[in-house]
């Protein structure tokens, strides 16, 4: 996918529509891990005998559904208050940086 390197956007520091620097960000920035609900659940849980954690049959590695490609974060950087957020795009194997003209 094809990206301008600089694109304009709504700086909510700024109050203003500017052309923003863009950068890919790393993945490991990206939120995960359980949500309020699963952790609740979770907990809730606890002392009730197996919760099918030992009663399932292993999945091999084959039989696993891993995707081919992953979601692009961007980081989008204002240039009059240098305030930077990270904005999502659909998924995609490479992610290219074209010089915006």
């Amino acid at each position: 996918m094809k990206l301008p390197d600089r694109m304009k956007a709504y700086c909510k520091k700024c109050g203003a529509h500017t052309l923003h620097r863009v950068r890919q960000e790393k993945t490991r920035h990206r939120g995960g891990g359980m949500g309020a609900t699963a952790r609740n659940t979770k907990r809730n849980r606890r002392g009730y005998g197996n919760q099918g954690k030992f009663s399932k049959k292993p999945v091999t590695a084959t039989k696993m559904a891993s995707k081919s490609s992953k979601k692009v974060d961007l980081r989008l950087e204002c240039p009059t208050c240098h305030k930077k957020w990270v904005m999502s795009r659909p998924r995609t194997k490479r992610v290219e940086f074209v010089r915006a003209q």
